[in-house]
């Protein structure tokens, strides 16, 4: 057989490959001994080893049940010996409790006797503050009931004195109505007589200040006029004599005028020579051209020469600027 690499089963062979469990113990193979040769000539390999394994099955079921049993018999010895432990440890927890019951009740009695004696005096004392509270308070409303009163005796009377106060300062009111109206007629009266007087007064220092004023008046027109006259004596010199300045300035204008049209009229009368000789040379080519055209060109009409050289416009001599400004003068 070969060794699987588990260590725990084993391989029949090479042929069939079947994993088969470690050999028997020494007691199977003597149960194996017992068969008669002729019996057991007859099984195959594979027969023996499903006899083992069945042997083995059943062995190790019966270990299985006998494992249960003394498993069992260790419960029930184990809950028994527990039921007694139980039932010691419940006397001895019950006796436990009962002595730790009345020391806890020894000590809530005396905790609460002590609370229940401070309660006592503390509901002594609410009690005592309460009816000195209550005392206070109906000493207050009563206090509070005598301040009311005196408050409205106090008012009517302050009421009474205000409607006395009211009806004495109308009928002072009134009398000092009166009195006003009547002064007040008196200095209209006043008034009026003061006025047609100082109206009297203003009438006549009107017509004193109008003669005053017209007085004043003359004189000021008076002073005026002279001044007047002399100041526009001074402008009327003053003008005079700017008009001469200006007047010798344009003199001098004028004379510089008249050098410049003695120039240019000299210039024009060299540019007039100088365009009659110039039209006198014009009309001399123009005839010679004519003859050249009439020999070179016998059978073309006369006047060709004109069409080529037309003739042009006598130049009319323009008035000359002295001339102008005579006829103007005229």
């Amino acid at each position: 057989m070969i060794r699987s690499p588990d260590l725990d089963s084993f391989v029949c062979c090479a042929v069939c490959s079947k994993i088969i469990p470690p050999p028997p113990s020494s007691a199977t193979f003597d149960q194996v001994r017992e068969y008669k040769p002729f019996r057991t000539r007859y099984y195959t390999h594979r027969d023996i080893l499903e006899i083992g394994a069945h042997i083995q099955q059943e062995q190790h079921e019966k270990k299985e049940v006998e494992i249960q049993e003394r498993i069992e018999k260790m419960k029930a010895e184990l809950l028994s010996q527990a039921e007694m432990d139980k039932e010691d440890a419940v006397d001895k927890a019950l006796k436990e409790a009962a002595a730790n019951h009345s020391v806890f009740v020894q000590d809530l009695k005396q905790k609460l006797g002590k609370e229940l004696r401070e309660e006592v005096k503390k509901a002594k004392a609410e009690m005592q503050q309460y009816m000195e509270d209550e005392w206070k308070r109906e000493a207050e409303a009563a206090e509070q009931r005598m301040a009311h009163r005196l408050q409205c005796a106090l008012t009517e009377c302050a009421r009474e004195k205000m409607q006395a106060v009211a009806k004495a300062r109308k009928e002072e009111r009134e009398a000092a109505l009166k009195e006003a109206a009547r002064q007040h007629r008196e200095h209209l009266q006043q008034l009026k007589e003061e006025s047609m007087l100082a109206e009297e007064l203003y009438h006549k220092s009107i017509e004193q200040l109008k003669k005053e004023k017209c007085h004043e008046i003359n004189i000021a027109l008076d002073i005026t006029k002279k001044e007047n006259q002399i100041e526009t004596e001074k402008q009327l010199k003053e003008v005079e004599t700017l008009h001469l300045d200006e007047l010798e300035k344009v003199m001098v204008t004028l004379k510089a005028a008249e050098e410049q049209v003695k120039t240019l009229t000299q210039k024009l009368e060299k540019m007039t020579d100088w365009k009659d000789s110039l039209e006198t040379e014009i009309q001399a080519t123009r005839q010679s051209f004519q003859k050249y055209i009439d020999a070179t060109f016998p059978n073309l009409s006369p006047g060709q020469a004109d069409f080529i050289l037309p003739f042009r416009k006598a130049f009319e001599q323009k008035d000359t600027p002295e001339e102008a400004e005579d006829s103007d003068k005229e």
